[in-house]
């Protein structure tokens, strides 16, 4: 069988409190808040979000409190290096018993080169180890997940290993409105040969292109390699709009998609954990599927958002915190730009 070893992460130690911001600034943001008109649900699911977002309309910071910043000096390789190291270390796992390595990093140090070598070269795994680097957005775990676990199962690898980075701060221009909702980290995932109770169950995914390219990092109004620097931005608010209140139906469909696939009822769940776009995603998603009776684990608040890595922390530290359960089954859930919701059923008993 097949599942979750153990999960590594990494955390700058500089924390950016919401004070960090000038107040001129939030003053502005403020102001932007009180001109937002609320729209008409297109989905009989849509007004979950909207009425989440209620508690927050007079809140300029989203939700978020406090997020990690990388140091100057810092890369996403240094990261995703430390995360590795950690879950290696926690499972007792040689370097040379990896045969594959995943790597999202969501902004990555270099664009064309597969930034998995370098992390292959630190972390000294065998030279017949396959190893990528891939573009999933904010759903990287759930499809390098999906990808390995196919990998394993075929008898193509033995142990992978899944990196997750999220360094959004190098590119979200500080007075920009959402730029207090990412923060800075990365997780390692090892995915491998376990015990009966402790394995991956299924898997669910949606993908939807007509709404590709909304959200992305590039120089506004040109080509990422044109003059200008480049940040994430949006590109489309309609079809930004349209992502967000598709999130209800994406991760209801999904969700119970990797539950019914897994043989399994809804009232099997026991744990939740999704992306953390939003103080309120765990929330709108466990309610929009019908899995109120679960247990879950948000982060938002202490870390805000880090994007691929975010599902594999939350696991990382519901583990820690005891809310997590060895035995316990658990539903993931995340949505990445592009667009993709996927969501994993699995029984847990990784280290973390």
């Amino acid at each position: 069988m097949i599942g979750i070893l153990g999960i590594g992460a990494f955390l700058p130690d500089n924390i950016r409190t919401n004070s960090w911001w000038p107040e001129s600034v939030v003053d502005g943001w403020r102001a932007r808040l009180k001109r937002i008109e609320r729209p008409e649900p297109e989905d009989p699911l849509e007004h979950l979000i909207w009425a989440a977002q209620e508690g927050l309309s007079n809140d300029p910071f989203g939700g978020s409190i406090e997020r990690r910043i990388m140091p100057e000096g810092m890369n996403a390789l240094d990261m995703e290096i430390a995360a590795s190291r950690e879950v290696l270390a926690r499972c007792s796992m040689p370097a040379s018993e990896i045969d594959l390595i995943l790597v999202q990093s969501t902004i990555p140090d270099y664009l064309s080169t597969n930034t998995a070598c370098t992390i292959h070269a630190a972390l000294g795994l065998p030279a017949h180890a396959l190893a990528m680097s891939v573009e999933c957005a904010c759903n990287g775990f759930n499809q390098q997940v999906i990808f390995a676990e196919a990998m394993i199962a075929a008898g193509r690898a033995r142990t992978a290993l899944l990196v997750q980075s999220c360094s959004l701060s190098r590119v979200v221009p500080p007075d920009t409105p959402h730029s207090p909702w990412f923060g800075d980290g990365a997780t390692a995932v090892l995915l491998g040969e376990v015990e009966a109770g402790r394995e991956l169950l299924s898997f669910s995914n949606r993908t939807d292109g007509t709404i590709g390219n909304t959200l992305v990092t590039g120089v506004p109004d040109r080509r990422w390699w044109e003059e200008g620097r480049s940040i994430f931005y949006n590109t489309d608010s309609g079809n930004s709009r349209r992502m967000l209140a598709g999130v209800p139906a994406g991760a209801r469909a999904t969700m119970l998609g990797a539950i019914e696939k897994a043989g399994l009822e809804p009232g099997d769940a026991d744990f939740i954990a999704t992306h953390q776009a939003f103080p309120w995603y765990r929330r709108v998603a466990q309610t929009a599927a019908g899995l109120e009776h679960c247990r879950g684990f948000d982060t938002f608040t202490q870390v805000a958002s880090m994007s691929s890595a975010n599902v594999p922390f939350v696991l990382y530290a519901a583990a820690k915190e005891g809310v997590l359960r060895e035995g316990d089954v658990v539903v993931t859930q995340a949505g990445g730009s592009g667009i993709t919701f996927s969501s994993l059923a699995l029984r847990w008993g990784g280290r973390v």
